[in-house]
């Protein structure tokens, strides 16, 4: 399979990476750069998962890999060098690839809709933990606990690079611990991979030890590995100007001169402004027929950065090409130069760096490896801590003339200062389970635990604008479209009114951003007229308009009043959709076992849940919208009640109402004999209420509700009937009163607990891991039953044969769906 995936008949693994396929990952794993811990972390994981000669291996192994690296730039990369192994090893139709970027895209729909399947997920430290955190960067509110639970359960994390990743280092090693100490409805593992980690710096209060290391052996330093292991570059400082002003144009100067004609230069520096000042000077200093120069770093959109990157792989001209670039070079990035300059930086960084120059031995004279302090003034050592840098000053110093592998300058003993990051505890993240915002609108910020604050970025996108601000039903920003913004810019733009930021508030609509609402993570439009990007320089305060838009339809952003996915093709009553979501909620849960960490009572509650969650369909606010959501003149064909209607949904009558909460009163009604005493009625009508991400641990009034006669929560009223409703199964619901003090502390009549007592002995008892999983099923279960009323049915006889699915299989869910599909699929 490893010759298959690298397309090479001559190839062969390493041997340690032989022994990760054959005993599994370990939770550290310590080699050097361009030693091959890429496919050391995807190829051995992929072999055990689809293609292990024993069955208990294959069925033990995670159903997901999930491959964090610390920058944005590294993901497009690293996901295109993973889906090319697996089309080449002929596995793409049993695996897929998706990457977590933020924004919407087609592919989010994919890994969703089918869990089950075998999945390789590609995306930064941002992105996957704000998810495993329940505050998912560039994801609308409601999808949040679907992401956290679907990637808290069955999952193999690799953490690659782990000297970037600051804060997010202990982050991930705390929620490893904190999966053991709650429980997950299947067991994850995690692999942290660097070439300088030490094992203390992944212990933390809730994981004490690190199960399982491994590192090169005497057979890995001998053949094809021993070349890239012995190859050498000479170390020297070069004389640049100290002061900030006439650094870029000194540095420019050294590199012009250093050059190699047909050969690669890379300058690597430690702040973005720097390599955008650098790659100005060159662009004076660099004649027409000279070197290439490439300018890359972590704030571009993907159409410029893919660009970029399909440069640096491009064939070399005779001149050559000089890369400037920050970080983004440090991790994942398989590039190789004859000269390469460093700025001083932590010594980690600097040995991943080095790791660039002569990477393969190309280079057998050697090569070299220029370095130069950080110029004076403002801003010197960042993102570094002083003291670090003046360590590999001095360590750097001590190497002048020599001629070092990346083995010797992996084994000096150069100690960073210790820092200490904030450590995620179990109280942190069962508060984070809830997502409902504050009273203010505010909710937690997570950042803490992902990255260090000056490192922090929200995501910018560019529109045409019809008078200078987004229409009615303006999509959310697609993959494409986004562009990595530091905070710190964005509220400067924000207080000192440089232009108009436009946020999605909690109903859906695109409001003027404020200074509170600039958060990491967060998503914003912007006017193409409005600038601060350029096409070859990124993102930038200074860079002057228009920007390019490359805007397609997607989703409108969702809101509590909303209901667009009560739309479908064709009328669907009531009935037939609770029988197709309880049944979808049996397939998925069969797709996904064994899920040890749940019981039988408890995937069965969940299946119950899929039965009754829309019962709240019945109400007659609902029943309007139904009727309005009709041309005039046309009428829903029969009296219902109906759970999709044909026509595209309008807001309800009462804004904020939410059908979901009306089935979990009905469900704890002591007039409702549906649930028949179980012993998880609390969960089932949790999941319920849970089905669209909006109603979840705190239920409360929204802006302008509770001073109203009579008072309203989402919508819901004091002493409003609902049914009598025929159910599956010939189960009837009476007509009962809804009572909707069960929401308040005190609880409901005769001394029942209230929704958040309830909501919380759940909590409790399953932990927010399985919690969040039962959510999923019926979340999971809910939108393929939805999603097969938008495609024409096929007879079973054209579909698929009697033997191959029973009458009773999945629902058919189409592959590609139109703009209108995707916009209401959630």
């Amino acid at each position: 399979m490893f010759r298959a995936a690298l397309n090479d008949v001559d190839a062969r693994p390493y041997p340690y990476q032989e022994r990760l396929a054959a005993e599994g990952l370990p939770e550290l794993l310590r080699v050097p750069t361009g030693a091959g811990k890429t496919a050391a972390g995807v190829l051995p994981w992929l072999w055990r998962r689809l293609e292990h000669p024993e069955a208990a291996v294959r069925a033990g192994e995670a159903r997901w890999l999930v491959f964090v690296l610390p920058l944005r730039s590294l993901v497009e990369q690293t996901a295109a060098v993973v889906r090319e192994w697996i089309a080449n090893a002929g596995l793409a139709g049993a695996v897929g690839v998706h990457v977590f970027m933020g924004g919407e895209d087609r592919d989010d729909d994919a890994w969703r809709m089918d869990p089950s399947r075998a999945a390789v997920f590609i995306g930064t430290q941002d992105m996957l933990l704000s998810r495993l955190l329940m505050r998912g960067y560039g994801e609308s509110r409601a999808q949040w606990p679907v992401s956290f639970g679907l990637l808290h359960s069955g999952v193999q994390f690799v953490f690659d690079e782990t000297q970037l990743m600051g804060p997010g280092l202990p982050t991930s090693a705390q929620l490893q611990g904190l999966r053991e100490k709650f429980g997950t409805g299947a067991p994850s593992r995690s692999t942290w991979m660097s070439a300088t980690l030490a094992p203390q710096e992944v212990c933390t209060p809730d994981h004490r030890e690190v199960r399982g290391a491994v590192e090169l052996g005497e057979d890995d330093r001998v053949g094809g590995l021993a070349a890239r292991l012995n190859a050498v570059r000479q170390v020297e400082r070069v004389e640049v100007p100290e002061s900030a002003a006439a650094y870029p144009a000194g540095v420019a100067q050294v590199l012009v001169a250093r050059h190699v004609p047909g050969a690669r230069t890379i300058a690597v520096f430690n702040t973005v402004e720097r390599a955008v000042a650098v790659q100005a000077a060159l662009a004076k200093l660099v004649r027409r027929g000279g070197p290439e120069v490439v300018l890359l770093h972590s704030r571009f959109r993907p159409p410029e950065r893919e660009r970029l990157m399909g440069e640096l792989k491009a064939p070399l001209s005779a001149a050559g090409q000089i890369v400037v670039s920050t970080q983004v070079l440090e991790a994942g990035v398989d590039l190789s130069s004859r000269v390469l300059f460093t700025e001083a930086a932590l010594f980690s960084s600097v040995v991943q760096r080095a790791g660039r120059c002569n990477r393969a031995g190309e280079f057998p004279e050697g090569a070299n490896l220029l370095w130069a302090p950080p110029p004076s003034g403002r801003g010197q050592y960042a993102p570094y801590e002083q003291e670090d840098v003046e360590t590999a000053v001095e360590a750097l110093t001590s190497l002048e003339g020599a001629c070092v592998t990346s083995t010797m300058l992996q084994e000096m003993p150069v100690v960073p200062k210790p820092v200490v990051h904030p450590v995620l505890r179990s109280r942190d993240l069962l508060q984070l389970f809830d997502t409902m915002p504050d009273l203010s609108g505010a909710d937690i910020d997570v950042s803490q635990w992902i990255r260090d604050g000056q490192d922090t970025t929200a995501l910018v996108a560019w529109r045409d604008l019809t008078d200078g601000r987004p229409g009615e039903r303006e999509a959310f920003p697609a993959r494409e479209e986004l562009c990595a913004a530091p905070v710190g810019d964005l509220k400067t733009i924000v207080k000192d009114s440089l232009g108009p930021l436009w946020v999605a508030d909690a109903e859906g609509a695109w409001r003027r951003a404020q200074f509170a609402d600039i958060r990491p993570g967060t998503v914003l439009l912007t006017s193409t007229a409005s600038g601060w990007y350029d096409s070859k320089l990124g993102w930038g305060l200074k860079h002057r308009g228009p920007v390019t838009s490359y805007v397609r339809t997607g989703k409108v952003p969702d809101g509590m009043s909303k209901d667009d996915a009560s739309c479908a093709d064709r009328w669907v009553d009531l009935i037939e959709h609770l029988e197709d979501v309880e049944r979808e909620v049996g397939l998925v849960v069969d797709g996904l076992a064994p899920l040890d960490g749940l019981s039988a009572g408890h995937l069965e509650a969940a299946r119950l849940a899929g039965r009754y969650h829309d019962l709240g369909k019945a109400h007659s606010v609902f029943a309007n919208t139904i009727r309005r959501s009709c041309p005039e003149g046309e009428q829903p064909p029969g009296e219902g009640p109906w759970a999709k209607s044909c026509h595209r949904m309008g807001r309800h009558e009462r804004k904020y109402f939410r059908h979901e909460l009306i089935s979990a009163l009905a469900l704890l009604h002591p007039d409702s004999t549906l649930l028949g005493g179980s012993e998880h009625s609390d969960l089932i009508a949790y999941l319920a209420a849970a089905h669209h991400g909006k109603v979840r641990v705190s239920v409360r009034s929204m802006p302008g509700e509770a001073e109203r006669v009579p008072p309203r929560v989402l919508g819901v009223e004091p002493a409003e009937e609902v049914g009598p409703v025929e159910l599956p199964g010939g189960q009837v619901l009476p007509r009962i009163v809804v009572d909707p003090s069960v929401l308040f502390l005190g609880g409901g009549p005769q001394g029942a607990p209230s929704w958040t007592q309830r909501t919380s002995q759940l909590l409790s008892v399953l932990g927010p891991f399985r919690l969040a999983l039962l959510e999923a099923l019926v979340r999971v279960a809910d939108w393929r039953a939805s999603r097969a009323y938008r495609t024409p049915q096929i007879a079973q006889d054209q579909a698929i044969s009697s033997d191959e699915q029973s009458p009773a299989g999945p629902l058919p869910i189409p592959a590609q769906a139109g703009a209108f599909e995707q916009e209401v699929l959630w």
